[in-house]
């Protein structure tokens, strides 16, 4: 957390430089006559003379642009591939749509400014405006640090001063206090000094800069120290920037109002914590993007990776004081404090703004992937406290009578792989915290073994996806899912896999989080990847609102209306009750009664996954989820359960076929209806069977294994071929394990299971994959298929398939097993 040691130096070391400099500029240096407005300064310091400033004669030092008073529309361009050494403070302002420009000219590297260890900032401008820089290369390395910065624009003015645009540039190995104050050790600084009246900046844009080895901070808009001010800058934005190696942070805004801080990454901050001499201010933690004493901030779509930082070390962080923060559309991954700070009020001397529970903070969309440790990072930072993904140092900061008191968490996917210890919700070794927030429709895949922190008792959770560990304290949620959501490549594990980054967390067509959210309002219109997100219609479970690439239509008939379904037989029709997931499903007649779509444009001799969700009103009766007309045998799976069931369908178009049709048919001889929703069709890239002797053919065991005793392969009671695998009465079954596996890979099983006496069960199910053993038990005397996806963990490249009767005193059976990889 961003706690405060001391006020500010007395006298920082920067603004006294500006005072020398400018005093020797008057006493020593005669100022140069301005050219006309409009005029292009040339800078060469590779030249054998300084010239008047023109292309055609070059200045060759610093001195000459600091001793020009620059006007509207003016420009100064240093040569490409040379390098100036010294510090520049320019005179002068530019105008509204006039702004001094420097830059480069010519062809080749970026003109490097280089201030040669020099205390203070390689660029300085005091008190002035409309001013664009852009294209060069800064740096200020020394052997010991002080306070230096890339870019410094202050303003002491008294007023709001405009317009400050920092663009393309490489600002590098810039040796600050690692621990000092921001806008003074910062790649680019913005800084409203404490003056009275209230000084501020208005239009600040820091974007496309590449930022390296920068202490303390890259872009910092900030006052110049804690409790200082109380006017807010105004449209701040920070974009599109790279930073790596910063000694702190990366970005922060103090006392903003509607900063912009979208499309920046940031990696590997916050491995330095060095403090300024005694008594000057002195501030070891840090984090990768955060605000403090703001208001309307956005933080969008920026990727935090590998902070180190050994106190806070977030991704991000809504620190004190501020009302209205969004952050949407971030990806951290690796981060050692987390994902997200989460900071309570406290009290700094003079800042009654650090006293005032933050509000109306929204979190949505964002993922985070192994935060919590920096395991697979280059370099790592040891913690002083219990990591989280959600840090929460303090109790939840609510603000009252705020109508937006509670912070709001949803549609966020969190990722924690096996083996680590980070708390989903931490509070820095306590259990709980007082304050309310609603957590709703978040996936939270958590394979390691940390918990969740108790709030409280007004908190609202619902409609989350909590997978893998089921620590005791994970919340109550009456409408969670637990079953794998089926991620494309969780953990970022399979390098060559076509989903990485973000992309790691689109989910497969078949997965249960697919309209499994609940509707939130004001929900933003879109998830981290685009797709729009409805206002009406229920939204998936986190940060992706696809359809996994499914290519039916409808799929969930939502649209309440048949459409592009076709009847087959009478009786059926699309309904709003009985759905697994929404508003709507499909409800057939009691008997020969079903809908059908026909699909196009898939390719010939390729495997697809065909799966739905079905249900019966009569246990006993069949539902037939199945594919037809696609050059193959027709295929079906029943359902027989009286509460949704999943079935899965393999098939393989023929050598000239590119359609298929599919179905959700009741089948003749009931008397009650059915219902189907949530039907997919997905292409498999390797539908390859990982099983050997899946089908029991052979009319031996190998290479499956007895687990207990009394099972055998019989010729009897085969699903389909000749043989089967008959299990003792109890206790009794067999397994195999299944090699060559990839880690953190998507995974079916489908195994068919059956039981010669309907009171007892079979179990089909895995383990020893990296994560909860997972099985489905069927107690019916036909053959049903329990199709289960699983993901690996992330060291893990085995699995264990088995088929097992725990209890009873007749036999079951299990046939035609299927283990393959989801792409």
């Amino acid at each position: 957390m961003k706690r405060r040691r001391s006020a500010r130096p007395v006298r920082r070391a920067s603004r006294v430089l500006a005072l020398f400099a400018a005093l020797a500029g008057a006493l020593v240096l005669p100022a140069q006559t301005a050219m006309a407005a409009g005029t292009t300064y040339y800078v060469n310091c590779s030249a054998s003379s300084n010239g008047s400033g023109t292309q055609a004669s070059p200045w060759n030092t610093v001195s000459s642009v600091n001793n020009t008073a620059f006007a509207a529309g003016d420009s100064i361009l240093f040569a490409a591939g040379t390098t100036c050494t010294g510090q520049l403070t320019p005179q002068g302002s530019g105008a509204s749509g006039s702004p001094i420009t420097m830059g480069a000219y010519g062809t080749g590297a970026k003109p490097v400014i280089n201030a040669n260890g020099a205390t203070g900032p390689v660029i300085h401008l005091l008190n002035q405006q409309y001013w664009e820089i852009g294209g060069l290369e800064l740096t200020n390395s020394a052997a010991s640090p002080d306070y230096r910065s890339g870019v410094l624009a202050e303003n002491s003015s008294g007023g709001i001063l405009h317009h400050i645009r920092v663009h393309d540039m490489y600002i590098h190995n810039i040796t600050g206090w690692s621990a000092g104050w921001y806008s003074t050790n910062a790649g680019v600084g913005i800084q409203t000094d404490h003056t009275t009246p209230v000084s501020t900046w208005d239009d600040v844009v820091v974007e496309n800069n590449t930022f390296d080895h920068v202490d303390r901070i890259a872009v910092a808009v900030t006052p110049d120290a804690d409790g200082q001010g109380t006017g807010l800058t105004t449209n701040a934005v920070i974009r599109n920037n790279t930073m790596t190696y910063d000694g702190g942070d990366d970005i922060l805004v103090v006392k903003g109002d509607g900063a912009l801080i979208e499309g920046n990454k940031a990696g590997h901050g916050g491995l330095k914590s060095t403090c300024p001499p005694s008594g000057q201010y002195c501030n070891r933690a840090s984090a990768g993007i955060w605000v403090a004493g703001s208001q309307n901030s956005l933080i969008q779509q920026n990727e935090v990776y590998c902070a180190a930082n050994f106190q806070d070390g977030t991704g991000f962080d809504v620190d004190w004081g501020n009302h209205n923060t969004t952050f949407q559309y971030n990806y951290s991954h690796q981060n050692l404090g987390g994902f997200l700070l989460v900071m309570p009020p406290f009290t700094i001397t003079n800042e009654p703004t650090s006293s005032v529970p933050s509000d109306g903070t929204v979190v949505r969309y964002n993922i985070s992937e192994n935060d919590g440790s920096n395991s697979g990072c280059p370099e790592s930072g040891t913690s002083n406290h219990t990591d989280s993904v959600i840090d929460m140092p303090g109790n939840i900061p609510n603000l009252s009578g705020s109508s937006g008191m509670a912070p709001l968490f949803y549609n966020n996917t969190f990722y924690v792989r096996d083996g680590l210890g980070t708390w989903i919700t931490g509070g820095r070794g306590r259990t709980s915290v007082s304050g309310i927030w609603s957590f709703e429709n978040n996936a939270v895949f958590n394979y390691g073994s940390g918990g969740y922190l108790a709030t409280g008792s007004g908190s609202v959770y619902s409609n989350n996806l909590f997978y893998g560990q089921h620590p005791s304290s994970e919340p109550a949620d009456p409408n969670k899912v637990v079953t794998d959501p089926e991620f494309r490549n969780p953990g970022n594990a399979d390098s060559n896999s076509s989903y990485t980054g973000i992309n790691a967390y689109q989910v497969h067509a078949s997965s249960p989080v697919i309209r499994a959210g609940a509707v939130i309002s004001n929900n933003g219109g879109q998830d981290a990847f685009g797709n729009t997100v409805s206002a009406t219609a229920a939204p998936n479970i986190g940060a992706y609102n696809g359809t996994g690439g499914n290519l039916v239509s409808n799929a969930g008939f939502e649209t309440g209306s048949l459409s592009p379904w076709t009847l087959s037989g009478s009786g059926s029709s699309v309904v709003s009750s009985g759905a697994r997931t929404g508003t709507y499903s499909l409800q057939t007649g009691a008997s020969g009664s079903g809908v059908e779509q026909a699909l196009s444009g898939l390719s010939p001799n390729t495997t697809y996954l065909l799966t739905g969700w079905a249900k019966v009103a009569n246990a006993g009766e069949t539902l037939a989820i199945g594919v037809k007309n696609y050059g193959g045998t027709e295929t079906f799976t029943n359902v027989a359960t009286t509460s949704y069931s999943e079935a899965a369908v393999l098939f393989t178009t023929g050598s000239a076929n590119t359609t298929a049709t599919l179905y959700c048919w009741k089948n003749s001889g009931g008397t009650a209806a059915g219902n189907c929703d949530d039907i997919a069709v997905e292409r498999v890239s390797t539908p390859a069977n990982l099983l050997s002797n899946a089908g029991f053919e052979s009319g031996s065991l190998s290479p499956w294994a007895l687990s207990g005793s009394g099972s055998a392969v019989v010729a009897s009671n085969a699903r389909t071929g000749t043989y089967s695998l008959q299990t003792g009465v109890s206790a009794s079954g067999v397994e195999q394990s299944a090699g060559g596996l990839a880690s953190s890979g998507t995974y079916l099983l489908a195994g068919w299971a059956k039981v010669a006496n309907g009171s007892e069960q079979v179990a089909v199910g895995v383990k020893n994959f990296g994560g909860t053993e997972t099985y489905l038990r069927t107690s019916t005397t036909a053959y049903s298929q329990q199709p289960i996806f699983f993901t690996t963990g992330s060291g893990n490249t085995s699995a264990t398939v088995y088929c097992y009767k725990n209890t009873g005193s007749s036999a079951g059976y299990c046939d035609d097993y299927t283990l393959l990889k989801l792409s």
